[in-house]
This record gives structure tokens, C-alpha cells and sequence, in this order.
């Protein structure tokens, strides 16, 4: 049986892979969950295309897609992304 794979799919990532936080760089396909180690806000752009704020604590999981995430609005950091 063949493994189910799609970049919309929020199922299981192949690998994890070290987020810097950038106004210009875009994943595609996009993150399918972002995994924030450092509290504070985050401002990324969702798999709509649409620019979204949270303010998260450590360990927090966005269980979102996730083209980009911006460096403008952002204070959180060390992210790990799973395309």
C-alpha cells in the first residue's frame, strides 16, 4: 500500500525542517504544522493566503497550514516546521 501523500493533507510529515522567520520566504507546498519553542506572537500567512496573528506560549503547535511566517509582527521564535 502506497503512503498517502498531499501538501493538504494535515496528516503525518516525512521530516521536520528549521523555520526562519522571513517577510519574503514562502513554503510550497506549505508547512502543514509549525511548532513554536519560544512564547510570544506570530504572524504568519495560513494556507488561504490570509495574514493571521496568535500569541502563543512554549510548546505551542499551530495545527494549521502554513505558508510563511512573517518576520514583521513576529516576537516568538525557534521554530520547527513539517512540510
Amino acid at each position: 500500500m502506497q503512503a498517502f501523500n498531499s501538501p493538504y493533507s494535515s496528516g503525518v510529515s516525512y521530516t521536520a525542517i528549521p523555520v526562519t522567520k522571513s517577510d519574503s520566504t514562502t513554503y510550497d507546498p506549505p508547512l502543514r504544522w509549525l511548532d513554536v519553542t519560544e512564547a510570544g506572537d506570530v504572524t504568519f500567512i495560513d494556507g488561504r493566503g490570509e495574514s493571521k496573528t496568535v500569541t502563543v506560549t512554549a510548546g505551542y503547535s499551530l495545527k494549521c497550514l502554513v505558508s510563511k511566517v512573517m518576520s514583521t509582527g513576529t516576537t516568538a521564535s525557534g521554530f520547527i516546521g513539517y512540510p
